[in-house]
């Protein structure tokens, strides 16, 4: 069967990309790619006594509009470095408080990628320093064919989080339970200034939940790795469907300190209070941020259920729930930068964390007949508390050799250790065990994790190289959950061993790295191999069960890269690999063990040919992916009596092949991709719904992971991005407008086979249809005041088990900026048109339901700012009211 949705507002989503993308009208630079990259250096003295001055501001600007591109602050001694710099012509101004603004035009080419600009000196400024005020305009987007970056204000979404800034992003979704993805599709990596956000502490939904949105300096979505050693990884393993976001976190780049307090009130009798510090006294650096949040009407759900059975019954379980919940988090980070020479250096940093949180839930359940006539009414509520740490040792040394600044050593050590504890209460009636009037669950839970590599590169001659590196990681963690109970005629709670766990882990993950090559933009070449072992043991003690996941793996990756003329290159690389899989379950409960043992031979080939601004690619692979610990494990969890989740042991990893071909064109501002796309799978790993009949009168809803057969999607697709900047009035005001959006066709067919036949409707089977996307935000901006609007639109999308519905949200703000811009006053309206509904229709062949998620109703908003900045220079006391809109 063939569904199609409507496609009014996908084709509407296209004229509108269509139409951004012919009207904006600067220069981009050119790929920031390792063969088409250089460097800029010089030196900042005073031109009256030829003293150093540090800490001065270097910014490279575009050569159109004056537009800032990257920039980078002067060491102590006044010596700076820019890298690495695309290809191209820009302007550089270099200036600080007190001094007249220096500017220098600069092109870097092929054939002269190096520039020192000598020594650069500064006039003394005829105004006197505490009557200068910075205010910068600039464009918040920048594109080009590998990255974008989106650089906000620092009062760009006050009261907002990490996750609601990453929205703005070009081509990012958000989905209702946040999982993000780009542009639909690919997955996504997240690291935090370079570093993998593992290193943190905490995952990506936690960090982008609890970090304030005014602690982020820039947002880069990246094709590869930041980070050397995970970069080296990507490099073998040839995947094209992920994305790398990087988190740069807001620092001071002068002696002193900044900041900055928000609090804030909504229509919702929601509260929220964030605050932020930075000290730096270099080589010692302080950051201090907390956030804290009480949310009275965060969610409201409403779901329905229809058990399929052969005899046409239509009794349902109808469900809706309301949670009130708050919670908070400090972080606080000291770092020690030490300067050995001006090519060596040891960075080190310590971080601690606290957060802590609580809910207050009803639930309201009815089951009802075939007549819809209510058979049961049960009123649940629920009280859930839980606090927790987080302490992060992070090590870094760098190195390059005096001889060749192509040479250098690297190396990297991180302890992070966390734990936290916690309790629930919930008051309701459990259906798998006797009648229950209340349970109490007392839980804690810990993990630790160490990592280390070290990387070193070696220049020979004629552009030659090698690279050695390595990587070692280790970690584990705990998690105890103590469930008691009473029924409706004891006296007192008693011990629930079957809804109670204490599950442990320990994971291992070694591997060697070697690379050898050429580096020549006419013809250059790079052979990289990899060794590794990937380990994962698990056990649960109560169920008595254990689990061992084991990959070794052999990779390889070889690569040549080609320049036949000038502004062209061809890059092709092939991605041979061998994967051995071993994975054991010992189920006491279940009086068995069960052994999979795979051997997979993974092959890629990857290609990419670049014609100034345009770029065509091609590229095949073929992955494992491995069943986590928690997805076999055969636990129930009864945390909702209506709602149970348990593991499947039997499951086996899944393998896919993933084909895909793209055109990109990068023309000023505006960017756009087509592409056709084609991924082959076999036992993939998917989540299982059914109801069940407890009784004549109670229905419950099961879920768990089984292996679908088989399933094939094809697609077509083409996105647009377009960015529009406009200084006005002489830099005293700014125009900024981003439009992203694109329209796909998809074509799914899927087979269950024996295990998932009934996880897999008939009726989605084979759908097909279009679907579309398109995210419109724009800011106008004054002096002291600004408006912005935004909405976004994504469209219907079918899936082998249900349907998703259309979404769309807008958002209108204004802010104003008073006493020098220290104080800013912010006013939102979120959802102008109603309600963000979030609907979901699932359907497998005995089970159906119907989700309606108002979580997002229109509502207003009033967040308050205030900043502090203050500095010292060379130990003399500045200014108080030092401005800088725009940290580089």
């Amino acid at each position: 069967m063939s569904i199609k949705p409507k496609r009014g507002m996908a084709l509407l989503c296209l004229l509108g990309c269509m139409f951004s993308f012919f009207t904006a009208n600067a220069q981009q630079p050119p790929s920031n790619k390792d063969t088409e990259t250089g460097a800029i250096s010089g030196k900042v003295l005073q031109s009256t006594n030829k003293e150093p001055i540090p800490f001065a501001t270097v910014a490279l600007l575009n050569e159109d509009d004056s537009t800032i591109v990257t920039g980078v602050a002067a060491d102590e001694k006044g010596g700076f470095l820019l890298k690495p710099v695309p290809y191209g012509t820009y302007l550089v101004k270099v200036g600080t408080l007190g001094y007249n603004p220096y500017f220098i035009k600069v092109k870097l080419t092929a054939e002269r990628t190096q520039r020192d600009l000598g020594t650069i000196l500064l006039e003394t400024g005829a105004r006197s320093l505490k009557e200068v005020t910075v205010v910068g305009q600039k464009q918040m987007f920048t594109m080009n064919k590998d990255s974008i970056v989106f650089t906000p204000d620092e009062n760009f979404l006050p009261g907002g989080t990490g996750m609601e800034l990453l929205e703005y992003v070009p081509g990012v979704t958000i989905d209702a339970n946040n999982n993000i993805t780009m542009e639909g599709k690919d997955r996504v990596k997240f690291y935090v200034d370079d570093k993998p956000i593992a290193l943190t502490g905490m995952d990506a939904n936690s960090y982008l939940n609890n970090l304030p949105s005014f602690m982020i300096e820039r947002i880069e979505v990246l094709k590869a790795p930041p980070d050397a050693v995970e970069a080296e990884q990507a490099l073998v393993e040839g995947r094209t469907n992920i994305r790398y976001i990087n988190i740069i976190t807001r620092k001071i780049q002068f002696r002193g300190y900044s900041a900055a307090f928000t609090a804030g009130v909504d229509s919702r009798r929601n509260l929220n209070a964030k605050m932020r510090y930075n000290l730096n006294l270099a080589p010692f650096q302080v950051t201090y941020f907390n956030n804290g949040q009480y949310n009275s009407d965060s969610s409201y759900l409403s779901r329905t259920y229809f058990p399929k059975t052969p005899g046409g019954d239509s009794s349902y379980l109808s469900q809706k729930n309301f949670r009130t919940s708050y919670n908070f988090n400090h972080n606080l980070n000291g770092r020690y930068e030490l300067k050995v020479t001006e090519k060596e250096r040891l960075r080190g940093s310590v971080t601690l964390g606290w957060t802590g949180d609580g809910s207050d839930a009803e639930n309201n359940s009815i089951n009802s007949n075939y007549a819809q006539k209510p058979t049961m009414i049960k009123n649940q509520e629920s009280r859930n508390r839980r606090g927790g740490y987080r302490a992060v040792t992070d090590w870094y040394y760098f190195k390059e050799y005096e001889e060749n600044s192509q040479k250098k050593l690297e190396a990297g050590f991180n302890f992070t250790k966390s734990g936290g504890n916690g309790y629930g209460n919930n008051d309701y009636f459990y259906l798998l065990t006797d009648d229950t009037s209340l349970q109490r669950n007392d839980r804690k839970n810990g993990n630790f994790n160490i990592r280390s590599n070290i990387h070193f590169r070696q220049p020979l001659s004629d552009g030659k190289y090698y690279d050695l590196s390595a990587s070692a990681e280790v970690g584990g963690g705990m998690n105890l959950n103590l469930a008691t109970r009473k029924n409706v005629n004891d006296f007192e709670l008693l011990p629930a061993p079957k809804l109670s766990t204490d599950y442990s882990d320990f994971k291992q993950n070694y591997a060697a790295n070697v690379s050898v090559g050429k580096r020549s933009r006419k013809l250059g070449y790079n052979f990289t191999g990899r060794l590794g072992y990937l380990g994962n043991k698990s056990e649960e003690l109560y169920a008595g069960n254990r689990f061992n996941n084991e990959t070794y793996e052999v990779r390889s990756s070889m690569g040549l890269n080609y320049s036949p003329w000038k502004d062209h290159m061809a890059n092709l690389r092939f991605n041979p690999g061998i994967q051995y899989f071993n994975q054991m379950a010992l189920l006491d409960s279940l009086k068995n063990a069960v052994p999979f043992k795979y051997t997979n031979f993974s092959p890629g080939v990857n290609f990419q040919y670049d014609y100034k601004q345009q770029q065509l690619t091609f590229n095949f692979n073929r992955n494992m992916d491995r069943p986590s610990p928690d997805q076999l494990n055969p636990f129930v969890n009864t945390a909702d009596s209506f709602n149970i989740r348990t593991g499947n042991p039997n499951l086996r990893p899944s393998f896919t092949k993933d084909y895909r071909m793209e055109y990109m064109a990068q023309i000023k501002r505006n960017q756009v991709k087509v592409g056709i796309e084609r991924q082959d799978a076999s036992d993939i790993i998917s989540r299982y719904t059914k109801a069940e009949y407890i009784n004549d009168s109670t229905i419950i809803n099961t879920s768990t992971y089984v292996n679908l057969a088989s399933r094939t999607d094809k697609s077509a697709y083409v996105t647009l991005n377009s960015h529009i900047f406009k200084a006005l009035g002489n830099n005293n005001g700014s125009f900024n407008m981003n439009i992203s959006g694109g329209l796909r066709y998809y074509e799914t067919v899927t087979d269950g086979g024996e295990e998932g036949k009934e996880a897999v409707s008939e009726k989605f089977a084979n759908v097909s249809g279009w679907t579309s996307n398109l995210t419109v935000w724009a800011a106008y901006r004054i002096r002291v005041f600004s408006i912005s609007v935004n909405g976004r639109y994504n469209g219907p999308r079918y899936y082998s088990q249900g349907k998703q519905e259309a979404r769309f949200n807008s958002g209108l703000k204004g802010q104003v900026n008073l006493f020098q811009r220290k104080l800013n006053v912010a006013f939102t309206c979120e959802n102008i048109f109603g309600s963000t509904v979030r609907n979901f229709y699932e359907l497998t062949n005995t089970y159906e339901q119907y989700s309606n998620s108002r979580r997002n109703v229109r509502f207003f908003s009033l967040n308050v700012t205030y900043n502090i900045r203050k500095f010292t220079k060379m130990g003399e006391k500045g200014p108080k009211d030092y401005e800088k809109e725009e940290p580089l």
